[in-house]
């Protein structure tokens, strides 16, 4: 695995965000080997539209969504097992998102940068790209 996409650079990605990747970014992500989106994207994506608080656009449901990105992306699912949901909650308390806490567990393990526009990551011994 090359890095980690946090949930609004994957929206970002496909075009459900204000926010835009750079063309370095997006030129990294092109010749990464592998890029991997955390499961608890999919979790955060489902709440935010459940809640009315993110239009998908032109994808269906979240389910949709998801699978339609990571066939087109060709991205992959990182699940997240009982080790990262422990390793999050060790982290230094900067963050108070539960998901994006996961997804630096998820980066630390792995030795990978995490794709984010989120500043506050980089309080965390994880690299960033924006």
């Amino acid at each position: 695995m090359d890095m980690i996409l946090d949930t609004c650079a994957l929206l970002s990605l496909v075009g459900l965000a204000e926010k835009r990747l750079s063309t370095a970014t997006l030129r990294r992500l092109r010749t990464a080997e592998e890029v991997a989106v955390s499961a608890c994207t999919m979790f955060e994506i489902s709440i935010k539209h459940k809640k009315q608080n993110l239009d998908l656009g032109v994808f269906a449901n979240p389910a949709h969504f998801w699978n339609t990105a990571m066939k087109e992306y060709q991205l992959t699912e990182l699940a997240v097992g009982h080790d990262a949901f422990h390793q999050s909650t060790l982290l230094p308390d900067h963050h108070a998102d539960p998901f994006d806490r996961i997804i630096i567990a998820h980066a630390r393990q792995a030795g990978v940068p995490v794709v984010t526009f989120d500043p506050v990551f980089l309080k965390y011994d994880v690299e960033v790209i924006s």
